[in-house]
C-alpha cells in the first residue's frame, strides 16, 4: 500500500516523494545547488581522547595524586557531551530519512 504525503505548503500530494530518493536522482550540478537538502553528516568523533584522559584521572587517583579528580571530571564531561552529540546527529539522520519532499513547490517536510 502507497501513502501520499499532503505537503503543508500547496497542499497538494500528487507530487511527493521521499527526500533521499529526491537527493539520488540529483545530478551533481543539482546537488551544489541544494545543500540544505543534503543527509546530515556523521561527525568523525574521537573517543579515544577523552577515555585516556578518563584512564589518566584514575590512574592519577590510585596514587592519591589530586590531579585525578580534574582528569575524572574533565574525561566524565567530555565523553557526555560527545555522547549527546552523537545522539543528536543520529536523531538528524533519522529525521532525514523519514522527510518528505515536494516536487510541485520544493519544500522538505516530516510527514
Amino acid at each position: 500500500m502507497h501513502v501520499c504525503h499532503v505537503c503543508p505548503v500547496c497542499g497538494r500530494s500528487d507530487r511527493t516523494t521521499k527526500l533521499s530518493a529526491h537527493w539520488r536522482a540529483l545530478s551533481a550540478g543539482q546537488r551544489a545547488g541544494a545543500p540544505h537538502l543534503a543527509r546530515p553528516a556523521l561527525h568523525d568523533e574521537r573517543w579515544s581522547e577523552p577515555l585516556g584522559l578518563l584512564t589518566l584521572g584514575c590512574a592519577l587517583l590510585v596514587s592519591e595524586a589530586w590531579l585525578g579528580f580534574v582528569g575524572v571530571a574533565g574525561g566524565g564531561v567530555w565523553l557526555v557531551s560527545l555522547r549527546d552529540k552523537v545522539a543528536q546527529a543520529a536523531r538528524l539522520r533519522a529525521d532525514w530519512h523519514r522527510k518528505q519532499f515536494c516536487r510541485r513547490c520544493h519544500h522538505a517536510f516530516l510527514p
